[in-house]
């Protein structure tokens, strides 16, 4: 399967954004059923994390837009390393768990130093509600919540 180029699509305005997440979700779910058919009703682990990572993807898409809809695209400006990443708060994405777990893979990502992670990981801790943990992430890396 040969896949075209994002800056090789043309625009198209017979569709709109709605239509197209929605046909995207049941062509997952249909895949999903295809692969549980073929493999005696079970996923394999990599399987269901591949599922689920495109389904994240919609989401973080989804995301983006209506951000962009509401003129809110990422500009934190005190961010110490803007990401440009935008989190619908109203998904699975919004779950403290995950989001602190996406901040210790930037951190691996961006390559911060010792005393910077110590910072951050001092910080976390400090971090005692949900709204902390929203803002470390703010502060840090310059993630846009939406949805809130």
């Amino acid at each position: 399967m040969k896949y075209t180029h994002f800056d090789d699509i043309l625009p198209n305005h017979r569709t709109d954004f709605v239509m197209l997440y929605f046909a995207a979700c049941r062509s997952l779910r249909e895949l999903q059923a295809a692969i549980r058919r073929t493999n005696g009703g079970k996923l394999t682990c990599r399987q269901a994390w591949l599922l689920r990572r495109i389904q994240n993807k919609f989401v973080q898409m989804v995301a983006r837009l209506k951000a962009t809809q509401r003129n809110e695209i990422p500009n934190i400006p005190n961010a110490k390393y803007p990401t440009g990443i935008i989190i619908d708060l109203k998904s699975p994405q919004g779950n403290v768990f995950y989001l602190m777990g996406l901040a210790n893979r930037l951190i691996r990502e961006l390559g911060l130093s010792a005393e910077e992670i110590t910072e951050f990981k001092r910080e976390q801790a400090s971090a005692t509600t949900y709204q902390a943990h929203l803002n470390l992430l703010r502060k840090w890396f310059g993630i846009v919540f939406v949805g809130v």
